[in-house]
Formats: C-alpha cells, sequence, structure tokens
C-alpha cells in the first residue's frame, strides 16, 4: 500500500516528503506591502530638502566674509563688531525663548567659554594663518572645497543615519577655515575669520535646529545668501541659484514622483522578530 504524503508544513524538518525550495499556496498568504510606509506632502519634501540648502547657504555666507576680506572690501574690525552682535542677538533668542531651560543659570558659563575662545584665539591667530602659509593658493582652495563638501555630506540633517557625524562635519568646516585664513592679509584678519567660522558652522545650526521646517527661515537664508553673491559675482549668484533649484524644489519633485511606484514586501521569509510579552 502507498504511504500518504504529508501536508507542507512552514516547519523545514517536518518537510521530508517535499523538495527544499517546495512551498505552496498558503505561504504567501501572510505577504504585506508597504506596512509602514509613510505619505509625504510636497511641502514636507520641500522643508526637508530646504536644509540641506540652509547649509549651503550659511557656506556662502562664510565664503562671502572671506571674499571681503581677502579682497579689503570691508575692515576686519567692522566684521568682528557686526558678527558678533549677531551672535549676541541669536544668543539671547536662543536662551530666552527657544529653550525652556532659565538662561540665568547658563549665562555666565558661556561668558566664560566665549571669553577663553577669544583670548585662546587671537593669541593663537599667528600660528594658525601660518599654518598652511607654504601651500599653494590653488591647493588650499581644493582643499577647502573638499572639506565644504565633506560637510555637507556628513552634517546631521535630523536624519538617524550611519553616514551622520556632527564631528566629521564640523571638524571639516574648521579645518577649512583654517586654510583659507592662511591668504588673508594679518593675524587679526585669521582672528575675524575663524570667528565667523565658528559662528557659522557651529552656532547658527543650533539656531536654527529649534526653527527647522520653517517656510520663512528658509526663505530669508536663500535671500541673504543670493544678496550676498550677487554683491561678489554674478556667475556665482546665478550658479547658486540653480543647485537651489535643484536641491529644493527638482529633488522633492523627483522623490515624490518615485515614492508612488516604492514597494516594500513583508512575509513569512522575513527575520524573526522576538516580542516581550509580559504577564
Amino acid at each position: 500500500m502507498e504511504q500518504r504524503q504529508r501536508t507542507w508544513k512552514k516547519n523545514l524538518y517536518e518537510n521530508t516528503d517535499y523538495p527544499d525550495n517546495y512551498t505552496d499556496k498558503t505561504f504567501l498568504e501572510e505577504l504585506k506591502k508597504n506596512v509602514n510606509i509613510t505619505e509625504i506632502s510636497p511641502l514636507t519634501a520641500i522643508l526637508g530638502a530646504g536644509l540641506v540648502t540652509q547649509e549651503l547657504c550659511i557656506i556662502v555666507f562664510f565664503v562671502a566674509v572671506y571674499v571681503y576680506l581677502h579682497s579689503g572690501w570691508i575692515e576686519p574690525e567692522t566684521v568682528f563688531v557686526q558678527s558678533s552682535l549677531v551672535a549676541a542677538i541669536g544668543y539671547l533668542t536662543y536662551r530666552i525663548v527657544l529653550t525652556d531651560k532659565n538662561y540665568n543659570e547658563v549665562l555666565i558659563t558661556d561668558l566664560r567659554t566665549v571669553l577663553i575662545f577669544v583670548v585662546f584665539g587671537y593669541v593663537l591667530s599667528p600660528v594658525l594663518k601660518t599654518l598652511t602659509d607654504t601651500i599653494s593658493t590653488d591647493t588650499i582652495y581644493a582643499m577647502t572645497t573638499f572639506m565644504m563638501i565633506i560637510h555637507l555630506i556628513f552634517f546631521d540633517y535630523g536624519v538617524p543615519s550611519a553616514i551622520v557625524s556632527s564631528s566629521l562635519s564640523m571638524n571639516a568646516a574648521i579645518f577649512g577655515s583654517v586654510c583659507l585664513a592662511s591668504r588673508l592679509a594679518s593675524p587679526f584678519h585669521a582672528f575675524v575669520l575663524l570667528t565667523n567660522a565658528v559662528e557659522c558652522f557651529v552656532l547658527l545650526p543650533i539656531l536654527l535646529s529649534k526653527g527647522r521646517g520653517s517656510v520663512i527661515v528658509l526663505a530669508a537664508m536663500i535671500t541673504t545668501a543670493v544678496y550676498a553673491l550677487w554683491t561678489v559675482s554674478l556667475i556665482m549668484m546665478f550658479l547658486f541659484i540653480c543647485v537651489t533649484l535643484f536641491v529644493t524644489v527638482l529633488c522633492p519633485v523627483w522623490f515624490l514622483r518615485w515614492q508612488k511606484h516604492k514597494e516594500n514586501i513583508y512575509g513569512p521569509w522575513d527575520e524573526a522578530v522576538v516580542h516581550d510579552v509580559r504577564m
């Protein structure tokens, strides 16, 4: 008498009568698609891409300050006073309006930190100016461009990812600033430029992180960056506008269009997840 074949089950050790790659129609009953997909609105996509544009605007601000100092269009004392005034207003806004902590408790600590930076920065500015003085200008500009690209790639835009490294991003921007400092006329020029680098790449991102997702902030930064480039170079201004349109408008449009074709599948072939069930 012929032995009856056993019913196929999803336990491999019980399927001795079937090939290892055999599955029946019940195998795909648990198939699910796009379980955790999140619908993203056009405004959300634009504001998300705008975070990259904001950081690009910060680089434009810093480079504009360097061009003004290098070309002698503005005195370093004026830049230092104006940037310090803007930094003070931003600090008070951050402490009073955008934080829940009592700013009186940390005011003395922050002032001590600023004093230490100013004193040591001013004392070490001659060393920082001559640090890369023997390197050619073309190499300095190439290194600075490369460092700013690294700054943009590894910057923390608020999205959890393995590539994010705030320390690497900040250090790359500061290193690029040190490279540019050697092209200026005096150690005080270098001190002012490095002070602006700290304000642009350390302090300003902290302030902007509290206002992420604001159309007003994004529009104001783009407008200011366009004006700064207009005073420096019309070619760079048009190039910046093209890059801004590509990042802020075209990339979100592509993302939303391709999002419709997204199809993640989930089923019994996925890795098992152990849930902690407590009685």
